[in-house]
């Protein structure tokens, strides 16, 4: 994966290769659009059909990230799925934990955010530039800050009339 990564991550490779190189290492990421310097940690991410992802985001990969479909990623938002538990006076980084990450349909991540292990944000939720989401996220709502929090519930009616 770590090949793929590399070359995928290129300005010079168009979005279509990217996405067959990606597919081709073992990522389910058919029908979404991937730009460069984004970084897969591994096979085990899973996009929606429509979802965007933007430049330069991390995957870290050490356990899944699924996004669901039509979720718009921005610039620089990083998927972080490893951790550790806290260790003694003599080590406090203690043994890793990897959990999954799941982004519901409809999603909008904001350039800059921060994803954090074991959450989920429910469909229809907006998460704010920078924001950094230690917690699952109720959907269809505005979060914003660090840690996030809900701000503002968001319409749930269709806008297409």
């Amino acid at each position: 994966m770590r090949f793929v990564t590399i070359v995928q991550s290129s300005a010079f490779v168009p979005v279509w290769l990217r996405i067959l190189l990606l597919l081709a290492a073992g990522a389910k990421v058919w029908g979404a659009g991937i730009y460069s310097g984004c970084y897969f940690g591994s096979k085990d991410v899973s996009l929606g059909l429509g979802t965007f992802i933007n430049r330069g985001v991390l995957f870290d990969g050490t356990a899944s990230i699924t996004l669901g479909r039509q979720v718009a990623v921005g610039h620089r938002v990083q998927f972080i799925t490893s951790t550790h538990r806290l260790g003694p006076v003599s080590g406090r980084c203690g043994a890793a934990v990897d959990l999954p990450i799941v982004v519901g349909d409809g999603c909008w991540i904001g350039a800059g955010a921060i994803i954090l292990p074991g959450v989920t944000v429910g469909e229809g939720c907006v998460v704010g530039a920078g924001a950094v989401v230690t917690r699952d996220c109720a959907p269809n709502g505005l979060y914003v800050g660090s840690p996030a929090r809900r701000v503002r519930d968001l319409d749930t009616e269709s806008s297409l009339g």
